[in-house]
């Protein structure tokens, strides 16, 4: 008796070895409904070509072979697409979760994180409960330069809470250069919302604001007041 030929989406979660990665058992062959948000999901977040070679290939058991003359590419370049596909599914291993726990499952676990993580930085920094701490507040707060103002408010960065996220994982904000950040910074610190010796890590783009919004206040409850 041949070897079972493995459908979707079992061939492609045992492809980035979904359950060793998350540590969670996961019965590739009957996911909840949770869990299938969760991969279209993660998926979607593909550009539109890799969400297309992976659908023909998994989904639609295409060899490299029909892909390639469909989309009028060279096998090997097929396979090139897919392994970069592949590639950038697995680079941020957080994303995972959404699909081993279930997309609305995991939304509700980072919620609660984010939650109890940031209650404890506000806690540890005397932030109060109401919109009068400066936390709160609109960038203007900060008496930073006009220019700086301005260019913040196009990024829509409008709270101190969002300034202090967007510093804190390393975003790139358009016409600031590294002065304009040390400022940004320092003002921070002055208002003992930033560690004076803060070093930010540059977190994947794609990663959702949830994630990243957990990273950065267990980041910042990582350091001594």
């Amino acid at each position: 008796m041949g070897k079972r030929k493995r459908l979707y989406p079992e061939n492609l979660l045992m492809e980035l070895s979904l359950s060793l990665e998350t540590g969670i058992d996961i019965d590739y062959e009957n996911l909840t409904d949770d869990q299938l948000i969760g991969l279209e999901y993660v998926l979607s977040l593909l550009t539109e070509r890799s969400q297309a070679l992976i659908h023909e290939y998994y989904k639609n058991n295409k060899s490299r072979k029909q892909i390639a003359e469909q989309y009028h590419l060279t096998e090997n370049r097929v396979r090139q697409c897919i392994g970069h596909a592949l590639r950038d599914l697995s680079k941020n291993k957080e994303m995972f979760f959404y699909i081993a726990k279930g997309y609305q499952a995991n939304v509700q676990y980072l919620t609660e994180q984010l939650n109890n993580e940031e209650l404890f930085y506000k806690k540890q920094r005397g932030i109060c409960s109401n919109d009068e701490h400066i936390f709160y507040q609109e960038i203007g707060a900060l008496m930073l330069p006009t220019r700086v103002i301005n260019a913040l408010k196009k990024m829509r960065i409008l709270t101190v809470r969002d300034l202090l996220v967007c510093i804190c994982a390393g975003v790139r904000i358009r016409n600031l250069g590294d002065l304009s950040r040390a400022q940004i910074c320092e003002r921070l610190a002055a208002e003992n919302l930033l560690p004076a010796n803060y070093k930010s890590e540059i977190l994947p783009a794609s990663l959702p604001r949830l994630n990243i919004e957990v990273e950065i206040f267990r980041s910042l409850n990582s350091y001594d007041i």
